[in-house]
């Protein structure tokens, strides 16, 4: 019987959200997102479905498929459907929300509800018994994922034991009746395809996550608040099983002392921890049990759970429930049902072919990074070196223009080549006014060449307005002057960040003007007339000025020697 589950991609992108940022690209451990006409697609047959990139997207253009139609369609239809809640609940809803969850989901139109935890149980004590048959722990569905698809010489290495979800989903059956629709409610987007794989069809029918579940829970209008409190419907001791989503949750339950100390037990979380311990070659590893989560710090890091909390409030959160919560003493749990899993590489090199030495050189030196020197290795296109994302190119996997300096020099030389062909003159001036760039148009125009650079534009043309820009009286300058016959528009502007002008002239010299153009001649002109008058007028008051202090001194000087030639008589 078929579980109804989709196989559309499980991880996918909202495209009309995807904003040109290659965060998921940067993020993603497999590097499994392409990027073509700017959008970021996930290539389905690379991802391993661990969310990371769900998680970082800033814009929410990655998201989970949801799920909520299936669960809605299996209520329709009159079967009984069990929800199977993972042990990381009690990070979204804590304290008394833990306790009114349960008559939540029931008035959701679930029958049965029960925690994942009953799984766990079954899980770590066949983990434990299987340890000489492989030394991975397979309880997380991406680091499975990944080992398949990316790391087959660990396939073997495998601990051979569904996870705690699978468990679950088959105890129930077997608890309830197989006609019974089993529906798995947590953090983890791996757990939509894990579903999907045939072995696992027994099992469960569908997989929500918490986002979905809160985001039916307001659809429906149902606060937690108001629904009574009650148990799960969970048998057996499930205190340490309760904190099997927190890193080295597994050995916990199964009583493994791992302090950080054991040379042979170790658990690991992250993404990138993950992959830099299966770096070690298999023929290195002395390990007995290592215990692997995708995500850092556990399943309460989860893309489906919420992130707005801290992630050590999360963990005391779960240790806080696990201490506090009982489970009913009607029966131990059924132990009788298969546990076993076949896992087996998946060959992603048929997808990934190796790209020749020669192509990768071809797409550096497009990008004019052949040189070692040049390549920056700066990480913004989302791959960690130029030489990754030239394979990535070399794949159709990438486009040359993620590469932000390969962008930033093409927009350089479309400028420069825009100014450098352009008909109008065009000159650049620094803060003292001093010329530093000016185009062939400009060359021309005033009869001058790149030898004249450094000097003041005062030397080829009227500074006026320049100078006023400079002063600060004006922001920009437009004028129709003539120099060297030749009669020509100016217009001036500022470069405040840069502290530069730029000055753009047109010859002018055989074009009859328009009234708009004459009226700026015209106004031109009185201005220029204004100042000179105002600077005659300065000119003259100083001057009366300067000659009445000096009339009045002579006078003086006069007036004094006539006095003394009166008191001392004719000589």
């Amino acid at each position: 019987m078929s579980n109804g589950l989709s196989n559309l991609n499980t991880v996918y992108t909202v495209t009309a959200n995807c904003q040109d940022c290659y965060r998921c690209v940067r993020v993603c451990p497999v590097k499994a997102i392409s990027v073509r006409d700017g959008q970021a697609c996930i290539e389905d047959d690379l991802c391993i479905k661990c969310g990371t990139c769900v998680r970082e997207c800033p814009q929410h253009a990655k998201t989970i498929r949801s799920s909520l139609y299936m669960v809605k369609e299996l209520m329709a239809f009159g079967r009984t459907v069990a929800a199977s809640v993972a042990p990381s609940f009690a990070a979204v809803f804590d304290g008394w929300r833990a306790t009114r969850l349960p008559a939540a989901l029931r008035r959701l139109g679930f029958r049965y509800v029960s925690e994942t935890a009953e799984g766990a149980i079954l899980v770590t004590e066949e983990t434990l018994k299987h340890t000489g048959e492989g030394n991975i722990c397979t309880a997380c569905p991406a680091v499975v994922n990944y080992i398949e698809k990316y790391r087959p010489e660990y396939v073997d290495m495998l601990i051979p034991v569904v996870s705690p979800m699978v468990a679950h989903g088959r105890l129930l059956k077997k608890r309830l009746g197989k006609s019974t629709a089993v529906v798995f409610i947590g953090p983890c987007a791996a757990k939509k395809l894990e579903a999907q794989r045939p072995e696992n069809a027994d099992a469960v029918d569908a997989v929500l996550t918490f986002t979905e579940l809160l985001s039916w829970l307001d659809e429906e209008g149902i606060d937690l608040s108001t629904c009574s409190e009650s148990g799960f419907e969970s048998f057996g001791d499930l205190n340490k099983a309760r904190l099997f989503p927190l890193q080295g949750g597994l050995l916990k339950t199964g009583n493994v002392e791992c302090d950080g100390t054991n040379a042979d037990i170790i658990h690991v979380s992250g993404a990138q921890d993950v992959i830099n311990l299966l770096d070690i070659p298999p023929s290195k590893w002395n390990f007995t049990v290592v215990e692997p989560l995708f995500c850092a710090g556990g399943c309460i890091n989860g893309p489906g759970i919420s992130l707005d909390k801290n992630i050590f409030l999360r963990k005391q959160d779960i240790i806080s429930y696990a201490e506090k919560a009982s489970a009913l003493p009607l029966s131990e749990i059924d132990r009788d049902i298969s546990s076993e899993m076949v896992f087996e590489s998946k060959n992603t090199g048929l997808i990934l072919e190796d790209i020749d030495e020669s192509r990768i050189n071809q797409v550096l030196e497009a990008q004019g990074k052949l040189n070692p020197e040049l390549q920056l290795n700066c990480g913004a296109c989302g791959y960690e070196s130029c030489r990754d994302n030239a394979i990535a190119v070399a794949r159709g996997m990438a486009e040359p223009e993620m590469c932000i300096p390969y962008m930033r020099r093409l927009a350089q030389q479309r400028t420069d080549r825009i100014i450098e062909t352009s008909p109008n003159g065009v000159v650049i001036l620094d803060s003292e006014l001093t010329i530093i760039h000016m185009n062939p148009a400009f060359q021309r125009m005033f009869m001058c060449n790149t030898s004249i650079l450094g000097r003041r534009i005062s030397y080829l043309v009227d500074a006026d307005g320049y100078e006023k820009m400079a002063s600060g009286s004006v922001d920009k300058y437009e004028a129709i002057k003539s120099k060297y016959g030749k009669k020509y528009h100016e217009q001036l502007y500022k470069l405040p960040a840069e502290k530069q002008f730029v000055g753009m002239y047109t010859d002018v010299t055989k074009i009859r003007f328009d009234e708009s153009q004459i009226d700026l001649i015209k106004k031109q002109t009185v201005e220029q007339a204004k100042e000179l008058l105002d600077h005659q007028i300065r000119f003259s008051q100083e001057m009366a000025h300067f000659l009445g202090k000096s009339t009045a001194r002579s006078e003086d000087l006069v007036t004094r020697l006539m006095d003394l030639y009166e008191e001392q008589g004719p000589l």
